[in-house]
């Protein structure tokens, strides 16, 4: 309740609403004498006296008559309760006599969160559906991730494989234990093979070149010696 009285009295304009200490019995009394001096002026001036004196053995009696004198339904309550209502009281009262002056004021709107628009692509997509679902399959299936019904959980362990192991080796067919040795020469001596083609052909223009007439010599023009 304590923020609570501290909202109420910077409404009312109190010089140190911040500090304000509600279990504080000096400070409790002093805003009692405070509320009657600039706010609610029940008494005359002169009548106040029984609540200026704050540090009075009999400031507690002169205050419970202050109650009564209000007609505070908070009287027999607690002390915060009896406090509470004479702030709200006050606040009445400022309104009352400031209408024009509050009538016209507007709350101040909350500000609205920005829109992001994630640049993501994963922030898009649909996790329950079936291309996704899908997708997941081959790609755990490549991994050896076993099966689960929840395709993210399938997700998270691919990425914990991939973080240890980044390049996960395909599942061990038959067709694959074939099939990986001659793809694997084939990258690693394709360029030999181009290179090999290259003198095999070079050979045998020369080879045509021995066997060929030797009566004729391109070299002279004409044929025979």
């Amino acid at each position: 309740m304590s923020n609570l009285f501290k909202l109420k009295l910077s409404a009312l304009g109190h010089p140190n609403p911040e500090f304000f200490n509600c279990e504080d019995e000096k400070e409790y009394r002093s805003v009692v004498l405070w509320l009657e001096d600039q706010k609610i002026r029940h008494y005359k001036i002169e009548d106040r006296e029984g609540l200026r004196n704050i540090d009075s053995d009999f400031w507690k009696e002169a205050y419970n008559t202050y109650q009564k004198d209000l007609v505070s339904p908070a009287a027999e309550g607690t002390l915060n309760e009896q406090l509470n209502w004479l702030l709200s009281y006050a606040v009445r009262l400022e309104y009352a006599d400031n209408v024009d002056k509050y009538k016209n004021a507007k709350v101040e709107e909350k500000k609205k969160a920005p829109n992001v628009v994630s640049s993501n692509p994963l922030d898009n997509l649909d996790f329950s559906s079936q291309a996704f679902k899908a997708g997941v399959n081959r790609v755990c299936t490549v991994a050896s991730i076993g099966p689960h019904p929840d395709p993210k959980i399938r997700l998270a362990a691919l990425a914990k494989v991939l973080k240890t192991s980044p390049h996960p080796e395909p599942l061990q067919t038959e067709v694959n234990l074939v099939n990986q040795p001659s793809d694997v020469l084939k990258l690693l001596f394709v360029q030999d093979l181009r290179n090999l083609q290259t003198k095999i052909n070079e050979a045998l223009v020369a080879v045509q070149t021995v066997t060929a007439d030797p009566r004729t010599d391109t070299k002279l023009g004409r044929v025979g010696r």
